[in-house]
């Protein structure tokens, strides 16, 4: 039995049962989604992304930096294309970026009009860009996503039941899950609630599912979800039975800025995560002397 993701309980049940997103607070995917999205690009707009327009006073590199800056608004894959065609006049323009980053709900459909771009489209090219990539260069794609420090460790160690809530399609999930961490998660794993968007409504519903499923059933289990979204933390905490249930944590080494952390560290229910808590909640306890 693989420990981790599949570990069950008998008799009383665990002490504790985790939920975790799993970009951004398991994986870091930013260099995945940023380079699909050049790829993408190039493909999609040609004459815009072409190499002798990226070799241009190092901007491929500039365009790589502002991306990771601008990574927590991104919900979508597809919107990274989006954000890099934004980004490309001038990577290191403030003001881009802080349009980004403070209206990307008004940005996004703006810059998809003006360009005569839909949503569906990039996302069909996009993903279709990403699954060839996973399909027929699978190492490559596969090093572009990196366990945070320690957390593969932690969740090989760990003895407590632990779900994977996330956004990302189950295939991917299931595949970074055995090739980069070492754990076994089948797409179809009980374990496993993945393609959830929009987040802050389909996270939710996920908690309620996993809160009623048996593993959590003693009142005295303590549940714990662990996301780097701070909006998808404020949604849950709105839905009284789940803020009544869970612990929630913002990771503070994901995808989320300096402002949604001081503003996490104010609300009431919400705890500021750093990594090194992290991985010491999910080691086993202590042993009585």
């Amino acid at each position: 039995m693989s420990a981790g993701l599949v570990v069950l309980y008998a008799g009383a049940g665990p002490s504790d049962v985790f939920v975790l997103d799993f970009d951004g607070v398991v994986v870091d995917s930013e260099p995945e989604i940023t380079a699909s999205a050049f790829e993408a690009a190039a493909l999609h707009w040609p004459d815009l992304f072409s190499d002798s327009v990226l070799d241009v006073g190092n901007r491929k590199a500039q365009l790589r930096e502002a991306m990771r800056t601008v990574r927590p608004v991104l919900v979508r894959g597809f919107e990274s294309m989006v954000m890099l065609r934004m980004l490309l006049r001038d990577p290191r323009c403030p003001a881009t970026r802080d349009a980004i980053l403070n209206r990307w709900s008004e940005e996004l459909p703006r810059s998809l009009s003006y360009w005569g771009e839909s949503a569906d489209e990039l996302t069909q090219i996009f993903e279709a860009v990403r699954n060839d990539w996973m399909n027929s260069r699978t190492e490559s794609w596969m090093a572009l996503q990196v366990p945070y420090d320690g957390v593969t460790s932690a969740l090989a160690a760990t003895p407590f039941p632990v779900f994977i809530a996330s956004s990302k399609a189950a295939h991917r999930v299931s595949a970074l899950s055995s090739a980069v961490l070492g754990l076994e998660l089948p797409p179809d794993s009980p374990r496993l609630f993945a393609s959830l968007l929009p987040p802050e409504e389909k996270k939710a519903e996920a908690l309620r599912i996993i809160a009623r499923q048996q593993v959590c059933a003693s009142p005295a289990t303590r549940l714990h979800f662990v996301d780097d979204r701070l909006d998808t933390l404020l949604a849950v905490r709105q839905v009284p039975e789940l803020a009544a249930r869970w612990n929630l944590y913002l990771a503070d080494w994901g995808y989320n800025t300096a402002e949604e952390r001081a503003a996490a560290a104010r609300e009431p229910g919400i705890r500021l995560l750093q990594l090194q808590d992290f991985n010491g909640m999910l080691a086993p306890p202590p042993r009585a002397s």
